[in-house]
């Protein structure tokens, strides 16, 4: 199984420190070996799904690289959750578009 962690933050004055931290501990609580993880990040408002790691995030899930994602928080991923169900569901999504 490939698995991805996807962290964001809003702007540049944040850091995502604890978010890495909380999914690190998450993942090595339930087994999974670090050096296998895919690591996307923004530094972007959550307002658009045009951000760089997410549609990279994207484009692994399409392409069968990605199995399962691992966020903090859902609202991290999308501002909604319509959004962040529609994420790995389909290419042509209102999601995708926004």
């Amino acid at each position: 199984m490939s698995i991805a962690a996807y962290i964001r933050v809003s702007s540049q004055s944040q850091k995502s420190d604890s978010q890495r931290a909380e999914i690190t501990r998450w993942l090595v609580q339930n087994g999974y070996a670090l050096d296998s993880v895919q690591w996307f990040e923004d530094t972007e408002s959550g307002v658009t799904m045009q951000r760089g790691g997410f549609q990279r995030l994207q484009a692994a899930i399409f392409q069968g690289e990605v199995r399962t994602v691992v966020v903090w928080k859902l609202d991290r991923l999308a501002r909604n959750l319509r959004e962040g169900v529609n994420v790995g569901s389909s290419r042509d999504t209102d999601a995708n578009r926004t």
